[in-house]
Formats: C-alpha cells, sequence, structure tokens
C-alpha cells in the first residue's frame, strides 16, 4: 500500500493546525523525520499513517481552533463576524463561514459598512477543497431563529437581530464586533493590532 497520499493529507492538516505556532519548515521537517522512523521498522504498512499521525500531534500539542460561522441565509453577516474575527484575532483561529446556499443572495447592507471599515468578504461561498469530515470547535450561529443545522464540537448561539438600514448595520457591526472580542478573550487570545493576512 502506497501511503504517499495518506501523508499529504496528514501534511496539509498539520500545517492547518499548527501553522499558527510553527513554521512551515519545522512542521514538514518533523513530519518526514517521524515518516522515515515509522517506515523504517513497519511491518504493516497500513498501520504507519495512523502511527505517525498520533507521534506528530502529541509533539506539537494544542491545535489551531477552529471556529465557523453560520447565519442561514445572511451569508453577509457570517463573511462579516469571519472578517472581524480575523482582523483581531490575525492567525491565531482558523475561521471560517458556513457555506450558503447561491439562492441566498445578500440582501442587506453589510458590504458596504464592512467597505467603511477597510475589510472586505473574503472567502468565495463553496469550497472546492472543503474536507467533509472537517469539524470545527465551535459553530457559532449569528441569531436565535437560524437553523441548526451545522456540526460543531461546541455550538454558540448569539442573539442577533437583522439590520434593516445602512445605521442599523453599523451598530450591528459594532455589536458584532463587541461579540467577537469577548470570544477571544473567553478563548485566552490576545487580539492583534492591526489586520493580518491569513490563509484560512
Amino acid at each position: 500500500m502506497n501511503n504517499n497520499r495518506v501523508f499529504d493529507t496528514l501534511r496539509e492538516d498539520l500545517h492547518a493546525a499548527f501553522g499558527h505556532a510553527h513554521s512551515a519548515a519545522a512542521i514538514d521537517a518533523k513530519l518526514d523525520e517521524v515518516i522515515a522512523k515509522h517506515s523504517a521498522r513497519a511491518v504493516l504498512d497500513e498501520f504507519v499513517p495512523v502511527l505517525v499521525e498520533r507521534e506528530v500531534m502529541e509533539y506539537f500539542g494544542e491545535h489551531r481552533i477552529h471556529v465557523r460561522f453560520t447565519a442561514g441565509a445572511d451569508h453577509a453577516l457570517a463573511e462579516a463576524a469571519v472578517e472581524l474575527t480575523k482582523k483581531h484575532a490575525g492567525d491565531a483561529l482558523l475561521v471560517d463561514a458556513a457555506v450558503s446556499h447561491p439562492e441566498n443572495e445578500d440582501a442587506g447592507h453589510m458590504s458596504h459598512v464592512l467597505a467603511e471599515r477597510g475589510l472586505s468578504e473574503g472567502q468565495p461561498r463553496h469550497f472546492d477543497d472543503a474536507r467533509t469530515v472537517a469539524m470545527p470547535d465551535f459553530i457559532v450561529y449569528l441569531g436565535r431563529d437560524v437553523h441548526r443545522d451545522e456540526a460543531g464540537k461546541d455550538v454558540k448561539i448569539w442573539d442577533i437581530l437583522p439590520a434593516e438600514t445602512v445605521e442599523q448595520t453599523r451598530e450591528l457591526a459594532d455589536d458584532l464586533e463587541a461579540r467577537v472580542l469577548y470570544m477571544l478573550g473567553k478563548l485566552g487570545i490576545d487580539p492583534v493590532d492591526e489586520k493580518v493576512a491569513v490563509d484560512a
């Protein structure tokens, strides 16, 4: 059995989980070292990836926390939460928005308000490389009436009311930013002073 594809996937997972605390070169070097060690003495190749994963996960320690925001049909609100979190957390968190259906067009003023603040909606709506087995550590529902159709290890519900006008949307963005800062404090993450480019 050829384990190269499994190791490639493991390498991607390690960069996503520990890239905030370790350089890519350090992650690759440790993974290659552990692969060589277990491959050299393996009787059954099928178990090598399991042993390698266990050892490198133990070596690197705590993974980067993954937070996913969802707002049902209001995808712009979820993207605003993502952008505000990236602004204040930098690369300390892996953060994304739940994918919405394409027919749920943004019908609010959130894109305008984000642009006023020097932020823009980040990722496209649908991800080609999404892993179906990936489950975030936290799923944050932006509103009490949002359908609970996402899985997460822990679920948070933020009681957020929809905004109709540009001024209400500005107030909503302020409220969202305050909630993001509170969340970072609860997670033990110090906010960064300026926006950091993040590949998440």
